[in-house]
């Protein structure tokens, strides 16, 4: 039976799925990530061949039958990323056409069929687009370190911490955001926060943190929700430069997608950057993605066997 791969590659899991070229979806496999800037590039080949192999045997599958295989990978932000992450699937048997793109360009096409731009707001967070000529542009993707992924929940557990040392330094009062940092830590003083702040230099602030940021605003906590607001505005900042760029404000109508954990399960990020859109481009449609980013992939490999999209190469 021929059949197309997708694969959402990103920087907590991996999720790859198999579909049929009616549609049916053939078998699917979730594991951690195989992402080649967090594990490394022989464990992300190890960890993919793994993954590959479990999908194809789920439902008997022969490598030779797959038609197209996409992988939507965080992390592809070069020409060179991109060649090393083609490598590692490169080496599996499948003698299909095999594309590897930044995942916030697998979504994009996702939500936008191409034409439009798109924010991405997880772990990191990117806005990405693409014009009716074909012109393809970014903003963001930047690390925390420089004070970017601009309203992902990196940046916002970042922004908790800053507003837990104003609580220390009694700049701000006690509320709901300082009582749940406070128990999370088991107690938070000058010491620990600083001590905390040393090993972030090691390795990334807790991402449940913006949780934490979520619940408190939901009970009312100002301070979470300048936190949350200033995020989306400032995400909202970086899609508008991609909008700016591509000319896309002189056109009729366009799309601007929206996806990642922080759009979905935070209402009040989601809300407070449509209405920015809205407001500033009257013309356009705030949309989600339909399905995920594996679902994304597969659209992408099955549209590109129909010629749909003789630009999947540029993504």
């Amino acid at each position: 039976m021929d059949y197309v791969i997708g694969i959402d590659s990103g920087s907590t899991k991996y999720l790859i799925k198999a579909r049929s070229l009616d549609g049916q979806i053939l078998g699917q496999v979730k594991g951690p990530t195989a992402n080649h800037r967090i594990i490394g590039t022989e464990k992300a080949g190890e960890a993919i061949k793994t993954m590959v192999t479990e999908l194809l045997s789920s439902f008997g599958a022969a490598p030779g039958d797959c038609r197209c295989l996409v992988a939507a990978a965080a992390g592809i932000d070069s020409e060179q990323d991109r060649a090393a992450v083609q490598a590692l699937y490169g080496v599996l048997g499948l003698s299909c056409p095999l594309f590897c793109m930044n995942d916030a360009m697998a979504a994009l096409y996702a939500a936008t069929q191409g034409q439009g731009v798109l924010s991405i707001s997880g772990t990191g967070s990117i806005a990405v687009g693409r014009n009716s000529q074909g012109r393809i542009t970014r903003s963001g993707g930047h690390p925390t370190s420089i004070f970017g992924d601009e309203g992902s929940s990196r940046w916002m557990a970042l922004m908790a911490m800053r507003h837990a040392s104003r609580w220390i330094d009694g700049m701000v009062p006690p509320s709901a955001l300082t009582d749940k940092l406070d128990s999370f830590f088991g107690g938070l003083d000058a010491n620990k926060l600083s001590q905390t702040a040393a090993r972030y230099k090691q390795s990334p602030v807790e991402t449940e943190l913006a949780v934490l940021v979520y619940e408190a605003a939901k009970e009312g906590d100002q301070g979470a929700l300048e936190i949350i607001q200033q995020g989306a505005r400032e995400l909202f900042d970086l899609a508008l430069s991609c909008v700016h760029k591509l000319s896309l404000d002189q056109d009729p109508s366009f799309k601007s997608g929206v996806w990642g954990s922080v759009f979905v399960e935070n209402h009040f990020f989601y809300e407070t950057y449509r209405d920015l859109f809205l407001k500033a481009y009257p013309q356009c449609q705030v949309v989600f993605p339909q399905g995920d980013a594996a679902d994304g992939a597969l659209d992408l490999a099955a549209d590109y066997l129909e010629g749909k999209i003789p630009f999947i190469g540029e993504l």
